[in-house]
C-alpha cells in the first residue's frame, strides 16, 4: 500500500464510521440552449440560488449537479444574456433544461461568444489568440530573468465535509466534541459544512537563478497541527506538497494529484484543447480578454477553465481559473477549483502574487470526504538582483533554519498576507484539543493497527497483524508475535525483535536487533545509522521482498511445488549514511549459515561419491551506493517508504566473501548495478522501466548463485518473475529489463461502462537474460553442489539457453474498487520447463515494493 493510499485509508476508516443520516441528495440534468438560435449553449454557469454550489455547461450545453445542500431554485447565467430561474423539488432525481435570450444591452467590450458552429482550429480567433499567448510565454514567464527573488507564504488545511444538522444533534457528539462543534465551517467551494483537522502555515524565501540553473527554498518557519504522534511531520509534509503541488500554468505540463495535465498554453493545446472568446473584462484594473478552454476529450487528463489575458500585444496572463472534468479518471476527486492570480511587476512583467486551490474529496456516493485547501501568496519580488554563490551551495533544494518551528506569533503576524480568520485562529486550540480526547485516540489507534498493521503501546509497538498466523508446506501453520521500540523509549535507539513458532517442523525462529543513530532521532534524514541484528528463521530461495514481511499471510497461498527453503543463521552488521542531495552508501557484514529445509538437499554433483552437505557457511562484506536525486520519503512512526518521483534512481553493489574470518567456507566476489526511472507520458500515462545487471567472478556453491526474484503466491508482486518458479533459474552473470506501463485510462475512457467506474488499464514485460559460465556449471565442476531434481527426479532447475531469455507479459485493469488491480499474465519463453504449474495465470492486489501515488 502507497503512503498516500495509506493516508486516505485511515481518513476514510475515520469518515465512514460516522453514522449516516437521512439528508437526501438531490441530482438535476439539464441542458441549455440559446432562445433564438436554439444551439447549445457552453460554458454557462449553473447554481443553486442562495447556495455556493453549482457548475458549468459543457460543450454540447449539458449539466448535472448531484449535491445534499441543494436549494429550492437553481439559476442559469452566461455573459450576454438574462439569467434564468427553476424551481427544484429538493431530495429527488429531476431534469430542469433552460433557454437563455440574449440582452438588448450593446455591450462595446464583447468581442465574441462561443461558436455556435462545428469547432475547428483554422480561422478561429480563439485559436490564434491561444498561439500568440504560447509564443510569448518564454519572455512572460519569470524564468525569462537571469535571477528572482520572493518571498512566499503558504497555508493547507484539511477538513472533513459530512457535517449534516442531524449529525451534529447527536448526544455523543456533544458529550465528546463539544470543541469541534463550535469550529463547524462552510466551504467556498460548494457551500458545504466542513471541520479543520490539519493546519499547516510555511513562510518561505525563494531564489533562482539562470546560469547555472538553480533554485533553492529557505523555509523560515513552519506551524502545523493535526495528526500528531500517528504520522512523521516530514513524511506528512511530503504528502501534502504531493497532493497540492505548486501549480505554473506557464509550464507545458502540470503535475497535479500524482497524475500529469496538459497545460492549455502548452504547444499541444490545440489538439487537446478547443478555445472559446467569451468576452472582454477588467481584471485587477487592466481590461482582459476572457478565454474558455475545454479538453476535446473530457476524460483526458487535461483541464477546464478561464484564461484572462491582457488585450495588448503583451499577452500576459492576469488570472487563471481551472477545474477538472467529472468524467476525469481520478479517485476520490469531487470537485476541484485553482484560482491564480499575477501582479504586475514593471512595465511588461506580470508574476503570480496569488493562487488558491481548493479540492473535495469523497470516498462515498453520500457525501462522505474531506476538503483539502491550499492557499500561497507571493510577494517583494527582485529580479535579476544577483545573490551570493553561498545562497545555492546547498545540495538540498528545501533548506529549513534552526528553530523553523519555534517561530512566535510576532514573525506570523509578520509573514501572513491576510490575518487568520476567527475559525482559522481556533484551529490550532480545537485541533490540539481534540487529540488529547480518548474516544479520538481509541479509534486512531485502531485505524493505524488496521492499516499499519502495528499497534502502538506508547514505547513501543507490537505486531506486525498480517503476519501473525501463516502457513507453508515445510513449516506448516506458524504464528508469531514481534514487538519495536518507538522514539518515546529511547530517541536515537530501536529495538526490534520477534518470536515464531511452526507446527509443522516444531521448530522456533526468531529475530533481534538493535540500531543506533548518529542522528538525534533514528527516524531523521537524512540517515545516518548502524544495525546490528541476528535471525535464525525460514525464507524461499528467490523470494526476496522489499517493504513486505516474507511470512505475509497473504503470501502464504501459492501455487505449484513450494517444499523448497532455507533456514538461515545470519549475524549482520549494517551501516549507512545518507547524504543530502540523495547520494547514500552502506557498509554490511554478514556472517551467515544457510541450510536447505523441506526438498531441497546440498549434495555433491559427483554421482560416485553423492555426498551430503549440511550448511553453507560465509563470511562476506557488501559496499552498496545509491544516488536518487531529489527523493522524498513518506515517514511513518517506526519506518520509510521511498515515493517515485520522475528522477531515476541508481544502485550498485560490490560484495565479497571471505574465507575463515569466523566459519565461512568460500571466497568470492560479487557485483551488481540497477537504474530504475519513470517516464511521465502526459495523457497516454506512465512507464516504469528498470534495469539491471549482475555477475559473479568465482566459484560458488548454488544458494549463493543469482536466484531470480520468483513468486509463487497468488497475488502480483511487481517487481517479481510472476509466473517464475522458486530456484527455477540460476545464473552468474546476467542481466534484466522490467517495463511497467500505466495507462491512466488512456483507452477505458473510451469504452462507457469502464469509464463509468473508472478503470485503468496496466501493461507490463519482464525480460531476463543470463547464462552459468562453466566455474560455476556442476555438469562441468564435481566438486559444486548438484541441482535439486522434482519429486520424480526430474530436472526442475536450468540454466539459461543460450541466445534466448526468460520472458513474461500482462495485461491489467486497475483501480478496482479504487484499491485493487487483476493482471493476466502470459510466460511467453521456457514453456517446456518441468514443475510448472501454468503458464499464465490472474492475479490481483497488487502487494507494491515501492511506493505509489495512486488517484
Amino acid at each position: 500500500m502507497n503512503p498516500i493510499q495509506r493516508i486516505f485509508l485511515i481518513l476514510s476508516v475515520f469518515i465512514l464510521c460516522l453514522p449516516t443520516y437521512g439528508q437526501q441528495f438531490t441530482k438535476i440534468k439539464g441542458k441549455v440552449l440559446d432562445a433564438a438560435t436554439k444551439q447549445p449553449m457552453p460554458f454557462v454557469s449553473i447554481a443553486f440560488l442562495g447556495a455556493n454550489i453549482g457548475t458549468s455547461t459543457d460543450f454540447n450545453g449539458n449539466f448535472e449537479i448531484e449535491t445534499q445542500w441543494a436549494t429550492s431554485k437553481i439559476v442559469a447565467s452566461f455573459v450576454g444574456y438574462k439569467v434564468d430561474t427553476a424551481f427544484v423539488q429538493k431530495g429527488k432525481s429531476q431534469v430542469i433544461n433552460f433557454s437563455l435570450k440574449e440582452t438588448s444591452i450593446n455591450m462595446q467590450e464583447v468581442t465574441i461568444v462561443a461558436e455556435k458552429t462545428k469547432y475547428k482550429n483554422k480561422d478561429n480567433p480563439a485559436v490564434d489568440l491561444i498561439k500568440a499567448v504560447i509564443d510569448k510565454k518564454s519572455k512572460n514567464r519569470k524564468e525569462s530573468y537571469d535571477f528572482y527573488q520572493f518571498d512566499q507564504y503558504e497555508k493547507i488545511e484539511i477538513d472533513l465535509n459530512n457535517i449534516t444538522e442531524e449529525f451534529l444533534n447527536q448526544g455523543w457528539l456533544k458529550k465528546n466534541f463539544q470543541i469541534v462543534l463550535d469550529n463547524i465551517d462552510t466551504s467556498e467551494i460548494n457551500g458545504k459544512p466542513f471541520l479543520p483537522i490539519f493546519l499547516r502555515e510555511t513562510a518561505s524565501k525563494m531564489y533562482y537563478r539562470k546560469n547555472p540553473q538553480d533554485e533553492k527554498e529557505y523555509q523560515l518557519g513552519v506551524k502545523q497541527t493535526g495528526f500528531e504522534g500517528y504520522v512523521d511531520d516530514d513524511g506528512l509534509s511530503f504528502i501534502m506538497e504531493k497532493l497540492y503541488q505548486d501549480i505554473d500554468i506557464y509550464d507545458n505540463s502540470i503535475f497535479l494529484l500524482a497524475h500529469e495535465f496538459t497545460s492549455p498554453i502548452s504547444p499541444l493545446a490545440t489538439t487537446i484543447y478547443k478555445f472559446f472568446i467569451i468576452d472582454t473584462t477588467v481584471v485587477n484594473g487592466k481590461s482582459c480578454v476572457n478565454l474558455a478552454f475545454t479538453p476535446r476529450n473530457k476524460a483526458d487528463f487535461a483541464f477546464t477553465g478561464n484564461l484572462y489575458i491582457l488585450n495588448d500585444s503583451s499577452y500576459n496572463i492576469s488570472k487563471v481559473s481551472l477545474s477538472v472534468p467529472k468524467q476525469i479518471n481520478i479517485n476520490f476527486v469531487k470537485d476541484l477549483s485553482f484560482e491564480q492570480e499575477f501582479g504586475q511587476i514593471n512595465d511588461s512583467t506580470w508574476l503570480v502574487s496569488k493562487d488558491k486551490l481548493i479540492i473535495d474529496y469523497n470516498f462515498t456516493q453520500k457525501g462522505r470526504g474531506f476538503f483539502g485547501k491550499k492557499e500561497v501568496s507571493y510577494s517583494n519580488y527582485k529580479l535579476n538582483n544577483p545573490q551570493p554563490d553561498s545562497i545555492y551551495t546547498p545540495i538540498e533544494n528545501v533548506i529549513k533554519v534552526e528553530n523553523i518551528k519555534q517561530q512566535v506569533d510576532t514573525f506570523w503576524n509578520t509573514v501572513r498576507p491576510d490575518s487568520l480568520t476567527a475559525n482559522e485562529q481556533n484551529v490550532y486550540i480545537m485541533i490540539d484539543s481534540i487529540q488529547n480526547i480518548k474516544a479520538y485516540k481509541r479509534f486512531m489507534d485502531i485505524a493505524f493497527l488496521l492499516i499499519t498493521g502495528w499497534h502502538d503501546l506508547g514505547k513501543i509497538e507490537i505486531g506486525p497483524l498480517n503476519s501473525i498466523y501463516s502457513f507453508n508446506k515445510v513449516e506448516g501453520d506458524r504464528i508469531r508475535a514481534g514487538f519495536r521500540t518507538t522514539p518515546d523509549f529511547i530517541e536515537n535507539m530501536m529495538f526490534d525483535t520477534y518470536l515464531a513458532y511452526g507446527f509443522g517442523d516444531k521448530k522456533f525462529k526468531y529475530f533481534g536487533g538493535y540500531t543506533y543513530s548518529f542522528n538525534k532521532n533514528y527516524l531523521t534524514n537524512p540517515q545516518h545509522k548502524i544495525t546490528a541484528s541476528y535471525q535464525h528463521d525460514t525464507y524461499f530461495p528467490g523470494q526476496d521482498l522489499q517493504f513486505i514481511n516474507d511470512d505475509n499471510m497473504f503470501l502464504s497461498f501459492k501455487r505449484g511445488r513450494t517444499d523448497r527453503m532455507l533456514f538461515i543463521d545470519s549475524y549482520k552488521l549494517d551501516y549507512i549514511k545518507e547524504l543530502k542531495g540523495g547520494l547514500s552508501f552502506n557498509f554490511i557484514y554478514e556472517n551467515k549459515i544457510q541450510s536447505p529445509l523441506g526438498s531441497l538437499y546440498f549434495m555433491s554433483s559427483d554421482t560416485s561419491t553423492k555426498r551430503f552437505y549440511n550448511n553453507v557457511k560465509t563470511d562476506n562484506f557488501s559496499l552498496n551506493f545509491r544516488f536518487a536525486p531529489n527523493e522524498k520519503y513518506y515517514q511513518g512512526k517506526n519506518f520509510r517508504v521511498p515515493i517515485i518521483t520522475k528522477h531515476p534512481i541508481f544502485q550498485i553493489r560490490y560484495t565479497q566473501g571471505i574465507k575463515g574470518i569466523i566459519n565461512g567456507d568460500y571466497n568470492f566476489t560479487k557485483l551488481n548495478a540497477n537504474i530504475f526511472k519513470r517516464f511521465y507520458m502526459a495523457i497516454a500515462g506512465y512507464s516504469d522501466v528498470e534495469l539491471e545487471g549482475g555477475k559473479i567472478f568465482s566459484k560458488v556453491p548454488l544458494p549463493l548463485l543469482n536466484l531470480p526474484q520468483a513468486n509463487q503466491s497468488f497475488f502480483l508482486q511487481e517487481l517479481s518473475y510472476n509466473l517464475m518458479n522458486f530456484t527455477e533459474f540460476v545464473t552468474d552473470e546476467y542481466v534484466s529489463l522490467k517495463v511497467t506501463h500505466s495507462f491512466n485510462g488512456l483507452l477505458f475512457n473510451r469504452i462507457p461502462l469502464f469509464k463509468k467506474l473508472k478503470l485503468r488499464e496496466v501493461a507490463s514485460i519482464k525480460m531476463l537474460y543470463g547464462q552459468l559460465t562453466n566455474m560455476n556449471n556442476p555438469e562441468k565442476q564435481k566438486d559444486l553442489f548438484a541441482f535439486p531434481l522434482g519429486k520424480n527426479n526430474e530436472i526442475v532447475t536450468y540454466p539459461f539457453k543460450a541466445g534466448v531469455p526468460y520472458i513474461e507479459a500482462s495485461l491489467g485493469i486497475a483501480n478496482i474498487f479504487k484499491i485493487l488491480r487483476i493482471d493476466l499474465l502470459q510466460r511467453v519463453t521456457y514453456l517446456d520447463n518441468n514443475d510448472i504449474s501454468s503458464l499464465f495465470g490472474v492475479k490481483g492486489l497488487a502487494i507494491r515494493a515501492k511506493a505509489k501515488l495512486d488517484f
